[in-house]
């Protein structure tokens, strides 16, 4: 059986819209899609570790935005449990793992997949082990910085030059890609992906094959070929395009009225700039939404698409705006609510499920496809992830009630510190109850405002019963006395921390060498050094032509 995983970086439930996304539309109409599909930790790495392990963040342990998910000592990982089960394990695009130059020769780290292609798509210049990509990048187009790619973007009339500008990591702004299509990251890693499908003989040896492919974008930096970025500007007048914003509500805590920096998580850079960034950011979208059509067109040709496991998913959204907040790691619908599609072996037909479901889900659904999974929950007590497969045979409507989410500090702003929970009343409606470490609460319920306008957390009762659970969560999983007294309060300001008690490895990033308090202010750094980077970068193309930017 062919177990084919496709990961989008980013990509914000709104987003699978028909007119932007055909092919995974039509992909839909042979799958389950989930409607309720969120996301709990709702940046990169930790979302990432969750897919890896099955578990949630209090059980895998990363429980904010580290640099990678590079610790080795998980005891069981998605693609060694297949790879140990028969299954060539491949993947092609962002693993985010990381890089181990602990012993005699750095390497990428693969949780398992034994064969690897990789974009990891980091601004990073710190480590001496270029991916797949890059490599490939350098020789296609010696002495070119991949990343230099808006040489046509436009600022108060005045042409920006390719050496001062370049889109960073988290940037809002967009410009149309500078290169030939044919070199974008989203083209290779489609190319990456039909050469691994293309290459099967389907011999004994090959038909146990999990492949992910794992597309860096939508994801800044928005680059998308500019037949889309041209495409999508012409309709950026459209609603949905626009934000969905209230500044007399809670919005207003995070207008920023001053200048946005191009690194900016909160603000308002005016109506036009903030739907060119959208517009580009759907077109990326869209982008990734024909690689992956060529993708499924070659299984379709080869007759390989109807026996085989096909499944989409994204590690988190994107605010896009929203509330006047850019970037993730926020407990809103942007952030937190993303698509998730599974497509059993020989469905003809598409279905819909309002289940809860989480990234925490795929694993234990995978281990339950190829009959491992009371193994691996035997070997692995922390997998607490739930196998989809009752509801996708249509033996089941749900699996939880309530699903817990939460984020450690991020952006180095204490206001972004929170845990939430999203689940159905007694009257079926679905809410969600976020709780910040300092104490500030928020209710709303989805089920009549699914854009958040309405903060219901002055409803004493309602937010007592929201309350109630998390405490009894927090009390069952032993967090102590810093999350919950001994008469079930929650307790606030407490202080962050990146890496909970059942994370494996010590507290450290073998990339970086931080600290634990230090990765906490991650994300001011790593906007900092990838700022600071890009200047020296431009420097050494301008003066030397260097083409090397390593992962």
């Amino acid at each position: 059986m062919i177990i084919l995983l496709f990961v989008t970086d980013q990509l914000r439930n709104d987003a699978f819209d028909p007119a932007i996304t055909p092919n995974l539309h039509n992909l839909s109409s042979t799958s389950t899609s989930f409607l309720n599909s969120y996301v709990s930790a709702p940046t990169c790495t930790p979302a990432r570790a969750g897919l890896l392990t099955g578990k949630s963040p209090w059980n895998h342990g990363l429980l904010g935005s580290s640099f990678t998910v590079w610790c080795e000592e998980y005891p069981t990982t998605l693609p060694e449990v297949l790879h140990e089960i028969g299954y060539q394990t491949s993947v092609v695009g962002k693993n985010h793992f990381g890089v181990d130059t602990t012993m005699i020769g750095a390497r990428f780290i693969s949780h398992g997949y034994r064969e690897m292609n990789l974009y990891e798509g980091s601004l990073r210049i710190t480590s001496e082990v270029p991916d797949d990509y890059y490599k490939w990048f350098y020789e296609v187009v010696p002495g070119v910085d991949p990343l230099a790619t808006c040489n046509d973007r436009f600022e108060d009339g005045l042409q920006w030059q390719v050496v001062v500008f370049q889109l960073i990591a988290n940037d809002w702004e967009s410009c149309p890609y500078g290169f030939e299509e044919y070199v974008h990251p989203t083209s290779w890693t489609t190319r990456s992906a039909l050469d691994q499908i293309n290459a099967l003989s389907l011999d004994d040896s090959n038909e146990r094959l999990f492949l992910k492919v794992s597309y860096h974008r939508p994801h800044s930096p928005y680059d998308p070929p500019a037949r889309l970025f041209d495409k999508h500007m012409s309709i950026a007048h459209q609603d949905k395009y626009g934000r969905i914003i209230q500044n007399d509500s809670w919005d207003k805590e995070w207008l920023n009225t001053t200048t946005m920096s191009r690194s900016a998580y909160n603000g308002d850079p005016g109506d036009a700039k903030a739907r060119q960034s959208r517009a580009a950011y759907y077109a990326n979208v869209e982008f990734v939404d024909e690689g992956v059509g060529q993708i499924l067109d070659t299984l379709r040709e080869k007759n390989l698409l109807d026996d085989a496991f096909v499944a989409w998913i994204t590690d988190h959204g994107d605010m896009n705006g929203d509330h006047n907040l850019w970037r993730k790691g926020f407990p809103y619908e942007g952030s937190t609510h993303v698509p998730m599609l599974m497509k059993l072996p020989g469905q003809k037909e598409g279905a819909l499920s309002n289940a809860i479901v989480e990234l925490r889900d795929v694993a234990p659904t995978l281990y339950d496809l190829v009959g491992a999974l009371q193994e691996v929950q035997e070997r692995d007590p922390l997998l607490n992830g739930q196998s989809l497969m009752p509801i996708l045979r249509g033996q089941a409507t749900k699996v939880r009630d309530v699903l817990d989410l939460e984020h450690s500090k991020v952006w180095n702003d204490d206001r972004i510190h929170w845990n939430a929970l999203v689940g159905y009343d007694d009257n079926d409606n679905l809410y969600k109850y976020i709780y910040f470490a300092n104490g500030k609460e928020q209710l709303f319920c989805l089920s009549d405002d699914p854009n958040e306008h309405q903060d219901l957390s002055e409803d004493i009762e309602k937010v007592q019963y929201w309350r109630s659970i998390m405490a009894k969560q927090f009390q069952d999983e032993e967090r102590g006395h810093e999350w919950v007294a001994s008469d079930g309060t929650l307790v606030a300001n407490r202080a962050p921390i990146l890496m909970g008690p059942n994370f494996p490895c010590p507290p450290r990033d073998v990339n970086s060498g931080m600290s634990n308090a230090a990765e906490n202010n991650f994300g001011v750094t790593h906007d900092l050094l990838s700022t600071s980077a890009i200047c020296i970068r431009n420097i050494l193309f301008k003066i030397f032509g260097i083409g090397k930017v390593a992962n």
